[in-house]
C-alpha cells in the first residue's frame, strides 16, 4: 500500500501544480484523505451502522477527489479511491477495493466557512474476491456471483469546513448500489471519506447587474445593457465597485473599506486578513505565516540553534563552524530581525578554573566576531563567558534572550 499512497501524492502534486496556473483556478479544488468501507447487514443499509466489525478503515491515503465548480451551486468531480478492505459480510478480509467515478455535487451553502453539499455519482467497482464464494442469505438461500468489475451508482452528503478561504476539512458519506445480475442489496457498500481539502485562488466575487428596482413609468425599453458596448459596462462595474460602500469581494464579513486584506478570506479580529496557521498572528504580519509560532518570534515557531563545537583548549572556528554560522546569521536577520540574543560560551572540566573561563569567553566572542562580520547588529548580542559547565562541555550556545 506504500506504493499506492505514493501513486496518489503524485497525482495530487501534479493537479496541484497545474491547477494553479489556470485562469480560473478558483473552480478548482482537490480532496486528498482516507476511506471507511462499510459492509452493513443486508436486512438493512443501517442495521448496524456503526459496529466496528463492519467498518473497514484506511488509515493512509487512500482516496483523491479532483473538482471544479461550474456554477455557484454546481461541481463536478472525479473520485479515486483504493486499498485493502474487509467484507465481514462475504467473510472475506484484506482484499483489494477499487472504486473511480465522477459525479456532480450541489452545494447548499456556497462560499461560507461552514459549506454542506449533496452528491450524486455514477462509477466503476472493482472487488477481486467474490469469485469462487457464496454469500448465504438463509438457511436455504444462497447468492453468488462470478464477476469483479462492476458499475455502480453512488449517492450522499458531505461537509467541507473551511478553516481559511483555500484550505479546510472535508467529511462525505455515500451508499453504493452495486449492479449485478440478481444481487438486490448483496454486493452494496457504504463509504465514508475524511481528509483535507485545497482550493486554488480566491473566492469569485458576484455582483448583482439586474435592475430590478424600477421607479413609476419605466419599462423594459429603458434597459439598454444588451447594446451597452464592452468597456462601457466594465466602467460601469468598476465604478459600482469602488463606490459602493457595501462591497465585500472576498464575502469574510468585512466590508472593503474597513478590510486590510479585501481579496482574501479573512476575519474580522485581524481587519478582513487570514491567520493561515492559526497562531492568532495575521499572515501579513508574520515571518512564518505557515507556521504555529509565537508573537515574540514574530510568528515563527521556537528557534534553537545548534551548539558550536571545539577541540580541547581551542577557541578558533573550524570551516564546519564557521557553515553553521552562515545558517544561523541568515536567521537572525530574516527570520529574528528584532530578535536579541545570549552567546554563552562553556569549556570541560580539564584544567585551572581560572584559565577556563577566559578560554570560555574567547570561544564565546569568536562566535560573536563571526556574526558582526555577517551584518548582524553588535547591540542585539550580550557575550557571557560561563566556564566550566559538565553538562556542556567544549561549546558556544546562542540563545534567544526573552523581552
Amino acid at each position: 500500500m506504500k506504493n499506492v499512497s505514493f501513486f496518489i501524492i503524485a497525482l495530487f502534486t501534479f493537479f496541484s501544480s497545474v491547477f494553479s496556473q489556470e485562469d480560473s483556478k478558483e473552480k478548482w479544488f482537490i480532496r486528498i484523505g482516507a476511506h471507511d468501507i462499510n459492509y452493513y447487514p443486508i436486512t438493512s443499509p443501517f442495521k448496524g451502522f456503526f459496529l466496528k466489525k463492519n467498518n473497514s478503515f484506511i488509515p493512509i491515503i487512500s482516496s483523491l477527489e479532483l473538482g471544479h465548480n461550474i456554477k455557484k451551486h454546481i461541481g463536478l468531480y472525479l473520485d479515486a479511491s483504493l486499498g485493502m478492505v474487509d467484507n465481514p459480510r462475504w467473510k472475506i478480509e484484506n482484499n483489494f477495493f477499487m472504486k473511480l467515478n465522477p459525479g456532480v455535487n450541489l452545494y447548499i451553502l456556497p462560499h461560507n466557512k461552514f459549506d454542506p453539499y449533496l452528491r450524486l455519482g455514477l462509477g466503476y467497482h472493482k472487488f477481486n474476491n467474490y469469485l469462487n464464494r457464496e454469500l448465504r442469505i438463509s438457511e436455504t438461500k444462497y447468492f453468488k456471483t462470478n464477476k469483479k468489475n462492476f458499475f455502480l451508482l453512488d449517492s450522499g452528503l458531505g461537509l467541507n469546513l473551511w478553516l481559511v478561504s483555500n484550505f479546510g476539512f472535508n467529511i462525505h458519506s455515500t451508499y453504493n448500489q452495486v449492479f449485478a445480475k440478481q444481487s438486490e442489496d448483496y454486493l452494496n457498500f457504504w463509504k465514508h471519506d475524511v481528509g483535507l481539502i485545497f482550493r486554488f485562488g480566491t473566492l469569485p466575487t458576484h455582483h448583482d447587474h439586474k435592475h430590478d428596482n424600477k421607479t413609476v413609468g419605466e419599462t423594459d425599453q429603458d434597459n439598454f445593457s444588451s447594446v451597452v458596448p464592452v468597456k462601457e459596462k466594465e466602467e460601469e462595474k468598476e465604478k459600482k465597485i469602488c463606490c459602493n460602500n457595501q462591497e465585500d469581494s472576498d464575502n469574510d464579513g468585512v466590508l472593503d473599506q474597513e478590510d486590510f486584506c479585501p481579496n482574501q478570506f479573512g476575519l474580522k479580529k485581524f481587519q478582513g486578513c487570514p491567520d493561515t496557521d492559526l497562531d492568532n498572528i495575521p499572515d501579513h504580519e508574520d515571518k512564518c505565516p505557515n507556521k504555529f509560532g509565537r508573537k515574540e518570534n514574530q510568528g515563527c515557531p521556537n528557534i534553537v540553534f545548534s551548539p558550536i563545537l571545539f577541540s580541547s583548549g581551542k577557541f578558533l572556528l573550524s570551516p564546519h563552524s564557521l557553515a553553521m554560522i552562515n545558517e544561523i546569521a541568515e536567521i537572525m536577520i530574516n527570520t529574528l530581525p528584532n530578535s536579541k540574543f545570549y552567546i554563552n560560551g562553556y569549556t570541560d572540566s580539564n584544567g585551572k578554573s581560572y584559565s577556563n573561563k577566559i578560554l570560555s569567553v574567547k570561544r564565546a566572542y569568536s562566535v560573536f566576531e563571526a556574526l558582526i562580520s555577517k551584518g548582524i547588529d553588535a547591540s542585539r548580542i550580550e557575550v557571557r563567558g560561563l566556564g566550566i559547565e559538565k553538562k556542556k562541555g567544549r561549546r558556544v550556545e546562542i540563545i534567544i534572550r526573552k523581552s
